[in-house]
């Protein structure tokens, strides 16, 4: 794409989103950026959950099944994002995950092939925001119209066990509806 198509792709959306109908200048659109609503998404993470620090222990019976529940249940059909930054305390433990579980069919999301790759997401414990966007399906609703969950994991889900104790430390977890990442915000921002 060229600069000038990108321009032009931004300039139209200026339009749509003020009303106005004519050309707008870069200058001009710069002025109206400051009465745009530009809002950061609602996190759907449970507030007490925003910070979560999850240990296995070498003597565990599954050292590489520990966990923490992190978010309400989701709507089916409904793509989400979820950010993190996460940490362990050893560094031979270099990833985190957290995964995407129906606690109705005690399955985990699935692709339309059957896949469970897209149930879990794996990204490095490097204290840097990573991001994943996944959808929903309807397999197994509630009346009340949810189904899945999200679990953050001490290292990765099912993954290597260690054989020793370490803790895998996330921060700043942010749930959205949405196929984009918006920031977290230290106030307000656990929803």
């Amino acid at each position: 794409m060229t600069l000038s198509n990108a321009m032009t792709s931004l300039m139209d959306k200026a339009r749509e989103l003020t009303g106005l109908s004519e050309k707008i200048s870069l200058s001009r659109l710069t002025e109206l950026m400051n009465h745009f609503d530009l809002h950061v998404n609602p996190n759907l993470i449970l507030a007490d959950r925003i910070n979560v620090a999850v240990t296995s222990h070498a003597k565990d019976a599954y050292p590489n099944w520990q966990n923490e529940y992190i978010s309400n249940p989701l709507k089916p059909d409904t793509t989400y994002t979820i950010s993190a930054c996460a940490t362990t305390s050893d560094t031979r433990v270099a990833n985190a995950s957290i995964r995407i579980w129906n606690d109705r069919t005690n399955t985990p999301l699935s692709d339309k092939n059957g896949s469970w790759e897209p149930s879990i997401w794996i990204f490095p414990a490097d204290g840097k925001r990573h991001s994943y966007t996944f959808t929903t399906d309807n397999k197994g609703a509630s009346s009340d119209g949810y189904n899945y969950v999200l679990w953050a994991y001490a290292g990765v889900a099912g993954g290597e066990i260690y054989g020793f104790d370490f803790t895998t430390i996330y921060r700043d977890i942010k749930l959205e509806v949405g196929d984009l990442a918006t920031p977290f915000e230290k106030s307000g921002g656990g929803s």
